[in-house]
C-alpha cells in the first residue's frame, strides 16, 4: 500500500513537471495571444497610473496584443496587490504598483505574502520625494534646515500625504538620519499638504516632484533636497541629500511591475524585454521625465533585490518611529 502511495505521488510529481515544462514551452512561443490586464494599485491620474498607461501603450505594440488598464486603488496598493496575488500565473494579469508593496506587511496583516506571492518583472521608474519649505522659513540648504530644526526641537511642522504613506516614512527617515525632531501633520494626499504649505500653515513637506514643481519654478516654494541618488532633469539645480551632507538617505515613490508567483520565466522575460524597450522610446521617456520620474528598467533579479532592500529599510523605520495605521 505504501508503495502504491509512493507510486501515485511520483506519477503526480512527474505530471506536474510535465505541465510546467509544456506550459513554459507554450508561453515562450505563443505568449501573448489575448489582451493583458495591467492592474494599477492606485487611482487614475497619479504617477503609477500615468506610467502604466504610457509604458503599457508602447508595450502593447511590441507584444502585439492590447493592454487593458484596470485601476484597483486602496490601502496604499493593498487592494490591487491582493487581486493579482490570486490571479492565474499565466502572464495575463500584471500588477503595477509602488513602494507600499515593499513595506505594507510591516504595518498591517496582509491576505497575501508580498515576497512569495509575486514574481518581480522590472522597476520601471523612480519618482523621487523631496524636502520642500515655505520661503518664510528662510532656509535654502539641507544643512540650514537641519540646523534650524536642532535649534527648535519639535518646532517644525511637516506635512505628508498621510500616515503610513511613503512621504511619512521618508520624513521619519530624515528625522532619524539628521538627528532632529519635527511634528508630523498627515493629509489625504500631496495636494492638500502643498496647499497648507503655500498658505504658511506648514513649515515644510515631504512630497513628490510632480506635486510641487510648478510652485518651485514660480518661486512660491523652495526645494531643499531630492531624497534620491541622482538629480532630476526636471529640477537640475536641486541637490540630492547626499550632496547636502546626508548620504544613503533615499526615499522614492517608484513604479514597478510584478506578476503572480509561478508565472513561467519565458513570460516574465518577454514582459521585461517589452518594458525596457518601451522605456527606451523617446516619447515615453519624455512623458515620464516631465512627470518628475527617473527612468530605470532593470531585470527581475535586480528588482527582487531592490524590493528586499526596500522592505528591510522601511521595516526598520516603521519599528523605530512606532508608526501605526488602522486597516
Amino acid at each position: 500500500m505504501a508503495m502504491n502511495l509512493l507510486g501515485r505521488c511520483a506519477i503526480k510529481a512527474i505530471g506536474l513537471l510535465g505541465f510546467v515544462l509544456i506550459g513554459s514551452a507554450i508561453a515562450q512561443t505563443s505568449y501573448p495571444n489575448k489582451p493583458v490586464r495591467f492592474v494599477v494599485a492606485y487611482t487614475p491620474g497619479g504617477v503609477v497610473d500615468n506610467t502604466a498607461r504610457v509604458v503599457g501603450e508602447r508595450m502593447a505594440k511590441g507584444l502585439g496584443e492590447s493592454i487593458v488598464i484596470e485601476n484597483r486603488a486602496g490601502a496604499n496598493g493593498q487592494i490591487g496587490a491582493e487581486l493579482v496575488s490570486r490571479a492565474l500565473p499565466d502572464g495575463y494579469v500584471i500588477l503595477l504598483t509602488s513602494v507600499g508593496i515593499a513595506y505594507r506587511q510591516h504595518l498591517v496583516k496582509l491576505p497575501y505574502d508580498p515576497i512569495k506571492d509575486f514574481a518581480p518583472i522590472s522597476l520601471l521608474a523612480i519618482n523621487p520625494l523631496m524636502l520642500v519649505v515655505n520661503p518664510k522659513l528662510q532656509v535654502k540648504t539641507l544643512a540650514e534646515l537641519i540646523a534650524y530644526a536642532k535649534q527648535k526641537p519639535g518646532g517644525l511642522r511637516y506635512g505628508t500625504s498621510g500616515t503610513g504613506g511613503p512621504s511619512h516614512l521618508a520624513g521619519e527617515l530624515f528625522k532619524s538620519r539628521a538627528g532632529i525632531d519635527m511634528i508630523h501633520v498627515p493629509y489625504k494626499g500631496d495636494s492638500a499638504a502643498v496647499v497648507d504649505l503655500l498658505s504658511g500653515n506648514l513649515d515644510l513637506t515631504v512630497s513628490s516632484i510632480s506635486a510641487t514643481v510648478p510652485h518651485i519654478k514660480g518661486g512660491k516654494l523652495v526645494a531643499i533636497s531630492l531624497m534620491t541618488e541622482k538629480r532630476s532633469p526636471l529640477l537640475p539645480d536641486v541637490p540630492t541629500t547626499a550632496e547636502g551632507g546626508l548620504p544613503n538617505l533615499h526615499a522614492d515613490a517608484w513604479v514597478g511591475m510584478l506578476a503572480p508567483s509561478g508565472t513561467p520565466a519565458p513570460v516574465l522575460q518577454k514582459l521585461q524585454a517589452a518594458a525596457v524597450k518601451a522605456l527606451a522610446d523617446p516619447a515615453v521617456r519624455d512623458n515620464l521625465i516631465a512627470g518628475g520620474n527617473l527612468i530605470v528598467g532593470n531585470t527581475p533579479a535586480q528588482f527582487t533585490r531592490f524590493l528586499s532592500d526596500e522592505s528591510t529599510k522601511w521595516g526598520q523605520v516603521i519599528e523605530k518611529a512606532g508608526i501605526q495605521v488602522t486597516e
